[in-house]
C-alpha cells in the first residue's frame, strides 16, 4: 500500500518481521516502510510522520546530489575525461566510429543517422577502455601496498555507486563513471573496494586502514562526492519493475528466503544467517514462451548477516544475488502471478533485456520483419505459407474473436482508419469528448469512409494493423491497467495515419507499437514464402515476354493484378515488392502530391539502396528550408520541379503543352538519371535534419503532409555532383540577369508586353484580379499583399532572377528567417513553371497562404 506524508509518497511493504524499518533509497531518493504483518497501519503512519523531518533531510541529498544535463552528444556540448573538461566535437562518418582527444577537444566520429542511445553507449565504451587501461595500472600498485589481492575485477555503468566488493568471491566492480573524475578519485576507490576485503563493514578497522594507506582519503572522498554523476530520471524506471517491487515484493524476499536457507555457502552451523535486506535492482529477460504467458528474471541484491552462534566476534555481511524466474498471465490484468525457480547470479546493473521492453512492448527490428509474419501466419493460416493463396484477414480476425465494427467516424478528417479495445469503457475523442460510448474488450473499429475515401486494399490493411496489436501489443495493455494508467492508455490503440516525425529518442511506448503494426502488415498480407511465385509468374506474363514498348504497360498490370490477388493497394504492392528486392518498378504507378505521376524509366545502375529520383512537395520544401547547398540549386533557376522530379531546365527534358502546363518530354521520362536530381530515401522519424532549428521551424510553422519515408538530398552523391557541373558549365540565359527599368507598374506592363498577356489572361494565370492588375499598370494607391506579387511571378512565368527584381520593386520583401517565404522563395526557384493551382495545391497542403488576389483586393 502507498500512504502520503506531508506531500511525500511512502510505499509500505508489510513482512513477516518483529520491527519496523524506514528506508531512503538511491538514486532518486524514494522512501520505504518495513512493517509487520499484524502492525496497523494507523501506527505505520504515526511512525511515518515522527521521522518526516529526517525522511526530508534524506530525499534533499539525493535532490541536491549534483548531476549531468541529459546529454545529445553533439558538436559543443561538453564531457569530462580524468577530471578534464573537453568540447565535443560531432563528425559524421558512415564508414567507422572513432574517439579521439585533440587538445581541449574530444573527437566524436559516428553515422550522421546514429541515435543518441547509441552515441551514449559508445561513448560508455570508450571510458570502458580507458578505466581499464588505469585499474591495470594502478591496482597492482595498491594491492602491493595493502597486500590484500582481488580474485577479478570488472567494470560496468552505475547509477548510485562508484564501486563494489563482493568479499566472498573477491571480486570488484568500477564504475564507468569514475574516467570522468581526476585520477586520485579512482585510486581512492581502488583502495576502498581493497581494504573491504578485509573489514566488510565501514567501522574503526576499515577507518584506520584508510587512514593509514591513504591519509588524506576524506578530502578525495568529498571531493569525488562533490563531481556530477551522470543524468538520471526516475520515468526511465521499468513499469515491470516498478510493478514487481510494489506488488509482488514479498513473494519475492520469501523466495530469496527460502533459497537462502538452502544455500551450501552460507554456514549455518556455526552462525546465525539472517536476510537483513533485499533489494529488488532489475527485471530481465521478458519473454513471452508461449500463448497468454509472459515470463522474465528479477534481480535481486540481498545483504545477509552472519552472527556467531557462540556469540564471539563480530557480526559480518555479505552480498548475495539472485535470479528469480517468474511467470505471469495475460488479460485484462497480469494474474496468476508464479515463481517458477531461483538461482545465483552475477552482480547486474544495466539491463539484459531480450524480447521485452520493461513497458511489455515487444523488442522488434526492420529484420523481424518476417520472422513476425511467419509466427502470426503460422498461428492463424498456416496454408499461406505453403502456397500463393489470398490471406482472408477478416476471417482471422473473426478467429481471434475480435468484433469488426465498421459504422463509427473516428476522426474528423480520416487521420485514424482503425482501433482496437483492450479494456471495456468509454473511448475518448481528440476534443475530450466521448467517441464510442461502452465499448467492449476486443472490439475493432473501422471508420467507414475508409471504403469510400480510400480503397478496398486500405480497409484490409487496417484490419490486419489491428489484428497484430491484439496479437502482440496486449501485454502493455494490460501493465499499463495494472500500473493504474491515465486516460485510453490501457484501453486501445487509435492507429493514426499521419507519419511520426519526432526523434526515435523521443518516442513513447505507443510510438514503436503503432511502427511495429504499420511495418508487419504487407509483410503478413504478402508473406515472402509465396507472394514471390505469384509475382514471378506475373513478371514473366506481362514484362518479360513482351516488346520492349509495351514493358511499362506490363508492369502496371502486374502491380494492378498482384494487388486485386492478395487485397491491397496499390502502393503496398509496389512497397513490398521494393522490399523484395523488385527495383524493376520504380517509375511505375508514382504517387506523389495526391496523385500518380507519369510513369519513367533510367538505368538501374544509376540507383542505388534506398535512393530514388522522385520527391514530394514537402521534401523539396523540406530540403530547401534546412540544406544550403540545395538552396543554392534551386536558386540558381537552372532546375524546375515538375512530375515529381527536380529536373535540369532544358527543352529536351521539360516543354510547355498546349495548355500552358509544364511537363516532362517523353526523353526526360525514358531517362530521368540523366536531367534528375537523385535523393537519398530514409524515414521521417529518423530525419537526417532533426537538431536544425529550421527543421524544427518548419514542422511547427506548417503543417507538412508528412510520409513515412522521407528523401534528402546529398551534396556529396556522384550523381548529383555531375548534373550541378553540368550546369555550373552551361551558358547562362540571356534574360536571367536582366534589369528591367522603371517601377513596379512600368516593369509589370513591360513584362505584360513582352509576353502578349491581357489582364484576362494574366488573371487567369496568376489568379490576381483583372481590376487589381489594372490598379497595379495604373500605379495606383490601393492595398495589396505579398501573395498577390507572388501570384503575377508565376503567371508571368518568371525565372528566379526576374522574380527577384520585380519583387524588389514592389513594397514587399520575403523574410528567410520565416519558414513560409523560404516556401515562397523555394516555389519562385524551381516551381513556377507549374500551374498556379498546382502550386496552391502544395501550399494548402502546408498550411501556408495561397497565391493570388485576398478577397480584400
Amino acid at each position: 500500500m502507498q500512504i502520503v506524508i506531508s506531500g511525500i509518497p511512502i510505499n509500505v511493504q508489510k513482512k513477516n518481521i518483529k520491527n519496523m524499518h524506514l528506508y531512503v533509497k538511491p538514486p532518486d531518493g524514494h522512501v520505504i516502510i518495513s512493517a509487520p504483518l499484524t502492525m496497523d497501519d494507523k501506527a505505520i503512519e504515526v511512525y511515518a510522520r515522527t521521522n518526516v523531518s529526517w525522511i526530508k533531510k534524506q530525499i534533499r541529498k539525493f535532490q541536491e546530489q549534483p548531476r549531468s544535463g541529459k546529454r545529445q552528444y553533439v558538436s559543443g556540448e561538453t564531457i569530462y575525461i580524468w577530471g578534464k573538461q573537453y568540447f565535443i566535437k560531432f563528425v559524421p562518418d558512415s564508414k567507422k566510429n572513432s574517439f579521439a582527444l585533440q587538445g581541449d577537444h574530444v573527437i566524436l566520429s559516428m553515422s550522421n543517422e546514429s541515435t543518441v542511445k547509441q552515441r551514449e553507449n559508445y561513448i560508455h565504451e570508450q571510458y570502458r577502455i580507458l578505466l581499464k587501461q588505469e585499474i591495470e595500472r594502478l591496482l597492482p600498485k595498491w594491492e602491493q601496498i595493502t597486500d590484500l589481492h582481488c580474485e577479478s575485477w570488472q567494470t560496468k555503468y552505475m547509477v548510485t555507486r562508484w564501486g563494489t566488493c563482493n568479499t566472498e568471491k573477491k571480486k570488484l566492480w568500477f564504475n564507468l563513471q569514475l574516467a570522468q573524475k581526476p585520477i586520485e578519485c579512482l585510486e581512492f576507490v581502488i583502495l576502498h573496494e581493497l581494504i573491504h576485503l578485509r573489514s566488510r563493514k565501514h567501522d574503526a578497522t576499515f577507518i584506520e586502514y584508510m587512514d593509514l594507506y591513504m591519509p588524506n582519503w576524506r578530502d578525495i572522498r568529498n571531493e569525488l562526492n562533490e563531481r556530477k554523476l551522470d543524468y538520471y530520471d526516475a520515468h526511465d524506471e521499468s513499469p515491470l519493475k516498478k510493478l514487481i517491487n510494489t506488488e509482488r515484493y514479498d513473494e519475492i524476499k520469501d523466495a530469496a528466503l527460502a533459497y537462502l536457507e538452502t544455500d551450501p555457502e552460507l554456514d549455518k552451523k556455526k552462525y546465525n544467517v539472517a536476510l537483513s535486506d533485499i533489494e529488488i535492482e532489475n527485471v530481465v529477460h521478458i519473454e513471452q514462451p508461449y500463448e497468454g504467458t509472459i515470463a522474465f528474471d528479477v534481480i535481486v541484491s540481498c545483504d545477509v548477516e552472519s552472527i556467531d552462534r557462540n556469540g564471539k566476534g563480530q557480526p559480518y555481511f555479505s552480498e548475495k544475488w539472485l535470479s528469480i524466474h517468474c511467470e505471469v498471465s495475460i488479460g485484462i490484468e497480469l494474474s496468476n502471478f508464479s515463481i517458477v525457480n531461483v538461482g545465483k547470479c552475477e552482480v547486474q546493473e544495466e539491463n539484459g533485456n531480450d524480447r521485452f521492453s520493461g513497458e511489455l512492448v515487444p523488442i522488434i527490428t526492420r529484420d523481424d520483419f518476417d520472422q513476425e509474419a511467419t509466427l502470426f501466419l503460422e498461428k492463424f493460416y498456416p496454408d499461406a505459407l505453403e502456397k500463393p493463396v489470398p490471406v482472408p484477414i477478416r476471417q482471422i480476425a473473426e478467429n481471434m474473436n475480435l468484433t469488426i465494427i465498421e459504422d463509427t467516424r473516428l476522426s474528423e478528417e480520416l487521420s485514424i482508419f482503425g482501433m482496437v479495445v483492450f479494456e471495456d469503457g468509454n473511448i475518448g475523442g481528440a476534443n475530450k469528448d466521448v467517441l464510442v460510448r461502452k465499448a467492449k474488450r476486443g472490439t475493432m473499429y473501422i471508420d467507414p469512409r475508409v471504403y469510400y475515401e480510400k480503397t478496398y486494399g486500405t480497409a484490409n490493411s487496417t484490419i490486419a494493423h489491428e489484428c497484430y496489436h491484439w496479437y502482440r501489443h496486449r501485454p502493455y495493455h494490460a501493465l499499463m491497467k495494472m500500473i493504474g494508467a491515465k486516460d485510453d492508455v490501457g484501453k486501445v490503440i487509435q492507429c493514426a495515419i499521419q507519419a511520426n516525425n519526432k526523434d526515435t529518442e523521443k518516442w513513447k511506448a505507443i510510438d514503436w507499437m503503432e511502427w511495429q503494426a504499420n511495418s508487419v502488415v504487407l509483410n503478413i498480407l504478402m508473406p515472402y514464402q509465396t507472394c514471390r511465385i505469384v509475382i514471378d509468374k506475373l513478371l514473366k506474363e506481362y514484362v518479360e515476354s513482351v516488346e520492349e514498348a509495351y514493358k511499362q504497360q506490363g508492369l502496371e498490370t502486374v502491380i494492378d493484378r498482384v494487388g486485386e490477388y492478395y487485397g491491397v493497394s496499390r502502393q503496398a504492392v509496389k512497397t513490398r515488392m521494393r522490399q523484395l528486392g523488385y527495383s524493376i518498378i520504380d517509375g511505375v504507378y508514382t504517387y506523389v502530391n495526391g496523385h500518380y505521376i507519369p510513369h519513367f524509366s533510367f538505368n538501374a545502375e544509376a540507383v542505388g539502396r534506398n535512393q530514388t529520383f522522385t520527391i514530394s512537395a514537402t521534401d523539396l520544401f523540406k530540403a530547401y528550408c534546412c540544406s544550403k547547398e540545395f538552396r543554392k540549386i534551386i536558386d540558381s533557376g537552372n532546375v524546375v520541379y515538375v512530375d515529381g522530379h527536380l529536373c535540369v531546365n532544358k527543352p529536351e527534358y521539360v516543354e510547355i503543352g498546349d495548355d500552358g502546363t509544364c511537363h516532362m518530354t517523353k526523353y526526360g521520362l525514358a531517362h530521368v538519371d540523366e536531367c534528375c536530381y537523385l535523393f537519398d530515401l530514409g524515414y521521417t522519424y529518423e530525419s537526417k535534419y532533426q537538431g536544425l532549428k529550421t527543421y524544427a521551424q518548419f514542422l511547427t510553422k506548417t503543417n507538412p503532409q508528412l510520409s513515412a519515408r522521407e528523401c534528402s538530398y546529398d551534396p556529396t552523391n556522384v550523381h548529383n555532383q555531375a548534373l550541378n557541373a553540368l550546369m555550373d558549365n552551361a551558358p547562362q540565359r540571356s534574360n536571367a540577369l536582366r534589369r528591367y527599368p522603371g517601377s513596379f507598374a512600368e516593369t509589370l506592363v513591360q513584362l505584360m508586353n513582352e509576353r502578349h498577356l491581357s489582364n484576362k489572361k494574366l488573371a487567369d494565370l496568376s489568379l490576381v484580379g483583372e481590376k487589381t492588375i489594372q490598379r497595379i499598370r495604373n500605379d495606383e494607391e490601393y492595398p495589396t499583399s505579398k501573395q498577390t506579387v507572388l501570384g503575377l511571378c508565376v503567371g508571368l512565368k518568371l525565372s528566379p532572377a526576374e522574380a527577384e527584381d520585380f519583387f524588389a520593386k514592389s513594397d514587399f520583401k520575403l523574410n528567410t528567417t520565416k519558414t513560409e517565404d523560404y516556401i515562397y522563395k523555394c516555389i519562385l526557384g524551381s516551381c513556377a513553371v507549374n500551374s498556379i493551382y498546382a502550386i496552391n495545391e502544395m501550399l494548402e497542403a502546408h498550411g501556408v497562404p495561397q497565391l493570388g488576389s485576398s478577397s480584400q483586393e
